[in-house]
């Protein structure tokens, strides 16, 4: 089996909040060890996980070998698991590491790693992550529930401040609850991003647009590899929900559209990379 052997190069064509919510998809936790044994491939042989440091050219070469080997299998049972269980199963190994039914970090399953278990603990362990995957995404649909009723009120000049807030709010707390669970506090924007996405789309709006909102709001205004403040949270969420509230409004203006005289920080770190004033070299 080579890496091109496998559909699971490719995402599932939608990325859209159905294809995940777990009301719309069935699931018996007890029942995937059974799937896996009766359905993964054999698992490869152990090796030792790491490369220790100064190692030879031809442990190097062996270790990388036994990545690729490892991570076509990790393909092969990503297909097995989304035959069996729906698209929403595709994403099994990249579980937040924070896990709320035990209330502490749980380690996942590394895709990239060789496997250094033996089949029946590999086979336990894969079916862990799948469940812990599958639980994150029960809580979101927990939060998408409790917040989206305070969006649905009229959008009437009089009733715009409220739904403007609760917008705000919204998006400003799944930011929050989001990054919280992130094992890395400077690679929040994929995570986050996805979640994002998908709220939007559960209160209505369309997967692509919702998709391109928050893209704007985050992937076009932060480097990656930059922690997440309290103030980049508030930024966003005012933004994001001016545009979704108030479509083509342009009162707040873009990173290098100009605006106030000001940097969003000062004196401290003049002029800040974060300014919406100033025009950075990827704008």
């Amino acid at each position: 089996m080579t890496s091109g052997d496998s559909a699971s190069w490719r995402p599932p064509s939608s990325v859209g909040w159905a294809v995940v919510d777990p009301a719309r998809n069935p699931f018996d936790p007890a029942g995937v060890l059974a799937v896996l044994w009766s359905l993964a491939p054999p698992v490869p042989p152990a090796v030792p996980r790491g490369m220790p440091r100064g190692a030879p050219r031809q442990v190097w070469d062996d270790y990388q070998a036994a990545s690729r080997i490892a991570s076509q299998w990790n393909f092969a049972v990503t297909d097995v698991l989304v035959a069996q269980y729906g698209p929403w199963a595709f994403d099994w190994a990249w579980s937040p590491g924070l896990d709320d039914y035990v209330g502490e970090l749980v380690p996942r399953w590394d895709f990239w790693e060789p496997i250094s278990t033996s089949q029946s603990e590999t086979l336990r362990m894969v079916a862990d992550a799948l469940v812990q995957w599958r639980r994150w995404l029960e809580d979101l649909a927990a939060r998408f529930d409790r917040l989206l009723p305070s969006l649905r009120q009229p959008c009437e000049q009089a009733e715009r401040g409220g739904t403007l807030a609760a917008w705000e709010a919204a998006i400003s707390h799944l930011m929050a609850t989001t990054t919280a669970r992130a094992e890395d506090n400077e690679g929040w924007q994929g995570l986050c991003g996805r979640v994002l996405t998908w709220f939007l789309n559960a209160a209505g709006i369309p997967e692509q647009r919702a998709a391109t909102l928050v893209g704007r709001a985050i992937d076009a205004r932060f480097d990656h590899w930059v922690p997440l403040s309290a103030a980049d949270i508030a930024d966003v969420a005012e933004r994001l929900a001016r545009e979704i509230v108030e479509p083509g409004n342009q009162g707040i203006p873009r990173p290098g559209q100009g605006g106030d005289d000001w940097p969003d920080t000062w004196p401290d770190g003049w002029p800040s990379w974060r300014a919406t004033n100033l025009p950075r070299k990827h704008s």
